[in-house]
């Protein structure tokens, strides 16, 4: 392996200093070192002076597919600090501090003592409002950053992508049997009986903002300080381009819902009750508001969030049957609901919402 990461003993501090000096980046004596493993390999550096680096560098036998993330996550980041982002949003994407074409890797800005929105919730059902207000800040503010008018990839070599869920309404017996899982059938049929309101979001896709594409848990980042003002960072950029805005909020919404099946213990019948739904409202809803103090958001457009929002669910159910080959109670519970945030959102809207449910039936 050509890369600076890893070798046969684990991470080599001597080594990747001087890599790193070789970059033009020299931060001293490295003093802690911890690795990560996903689909690229990554370390994050703690040097003596207090400050830190994430280098991420891709794996050249991933194949065509990781290597097109690498570059675009490359892309992003080389963009941010031209885009004209609001300063609370770019301060949240790690800094790029420099690249090695050669092995195939990222040094970015690395964020030290910030806990994943996971962690956070598994602490605390109930999310702060602060860090709520703050995320939501944050994602506006890369929402209202305008798109320029090119087509494909623009000169910073970033994508500009197309709805991004392919429809089940038919399905080849072939395909059926080689699906994930046991219950890929029960997933199958979920697909199927909201193609409809799928297709209502595939040809109503706006691609007119920056997107992160990816807004999940681990995703998001959480630095709680002491004058009640939590700092927000969003990392893995590997997916992100030009796309609809709504993506994004849907996603975030999404996956407040998907951390919060994973606490009940509800049946699907019993989730009929509005009463089982307030930690969900209450965390989901104060996103939402926060996000129309920067970028309003129309009768329409609530919908479609709550349409995404159903999609992450499905999509999630789907993970977990390629995953572990089985839906589980969460994987069902997700198809459920999944069915109903895509079938009845005005309804699901007047749930987390009751301000705008009232105002769409007027």
């Amino acid at each position: 392996m050509t890369g600076a990461l890893l070798d046969g003993s684990g991470v080599s501090r001597r080594r990747i200093r001087s890599w790193l000096a070789s970059l033009g980046v020299d931060h001293g004596r490295i003093i802690d070192a911890q690795e990560f493993v996903a689909r690229s390999r990554a370390v994050m550096l703690r040097f003596e002076d207090g400050t830190s680096l994430f280098l991420k560098e891709m794996d050249n036998a991933a194949g065509v597919a990781i290597d097109a993330a690498f570059r675009n996550e490359e892309a992003m980041l080389r963009l941010v600090p031209v885009a004209g982002l609001p300063v609370v949003s770019e301060r949240a994407i790690p800094r790029l501090v420099a690249t090695d074409p050669e092995s195939g890797t990222l040094v970015m800005e690395g964020k030290v003592g910030f806990a994943s929105l996971r962690e956070l919730v598994q602490s605390s059902p109930d999310i702060p409002v602060s860090v709520l207000v703050a995320m939501a800040s944050v994602v506006a503010g890369i929402h209202r950053t305008p798109v320029p008018d090119t087509h494909g990839r623009d000169a910073s070599g970033l994508r500009s992508f197309g709805f991004p869920f392919a429809s089940f309404a038919v399905l080849t017996p072939e395909q059926l049997v080689g699906g994930p899982g046991m219950d890929y059938p029960a997933y199958v049929a979920a697909m199927q009986a909201v193609d409809t309101e799928v297709d209502m979001l595939r040809r109503s896709w706006q691609p007119s903002s920056l997107v992160h594409f990816d807004l999940r848990d681990d995703n998001i980042l959480v630095r709680e300080n002491a004058d009640d003002r939590p700092e927000v960072a969003l990392v893995d950029w590997e997916m992100a381009g030009y796309g609809d805005p709504l993506l994004d909020v849907g996603t975030v919404v999404g996956q407040l819902l998907v951390q919060w099946l994973q606490t009940v213990r509800d049946t699907p019948e019993q989730l009929a009750s509005a009463a089982a739904w307030t930690t969900v409202r209450r965390n989901a809803g104060l996103f939402i508001t926060a996000y129309e103090h920067v970028a309003p958001l129309s009768e329409e457009q609530h919908i479609a969030v709550f349409r995404y929002a159903g999609l992450f669910a499905l999509m999630h159910a789907a993970g977990r049957l390629e995953q572990i080959g089985s839906l589980g109670r969460i994987g069902h519970l997700c198809l459920f609901v999944g069915r109903q945030l895509l079938k009845n959102p005005q309804g699901i809207a007047e749930l987390f919402l009751p301000s705008k449910g009232r105002s769409s039936r007027a």
